[in-house]
């Protein structure tokens, strides 16, 4: 994992609190652009819908990876590394 700066990690807290305040009991989460999430879930019949947050490219795989180790969330499985957007699913 990269070593980020103070500004930098003053950033990524804010994202995590901004979802934080959106997950629920069961949600998945994970990093992916908008439009290619979309197609995914449409072409595997996935009926859930998912709620996205902006967030810059580097910062996607630390906020992911915190959700998933330090508040138990699973892991979509189809989440990528350096994107756009995280992504909840529930």
């Amino acid at each position: 994992m990269p070593q980020f700066n103070p500004k930098q990690v003053e950033e990524i807290n804010g994202i995590i609190e901004t979802i934080k305040k959106s997950v629920k009991k069961g949600s998945e989460i994970g990093a992916r652009e908008k439009t290619t999430l979309s197609a995914l879930l449409r072409a595997n019949k996935i009926e859930k819908k998912a709620k996205h947050f902006p967030c810059i490219r580097e910062y996607s795989s630390a906020i992911v990876s915190h959700f998933v180790k330090e508040e138990g969330l699973k892991l979509n499985k189809f989440s990528m590394n350096l994107q756009t957007s995280i992504y909840l699913i529930d």
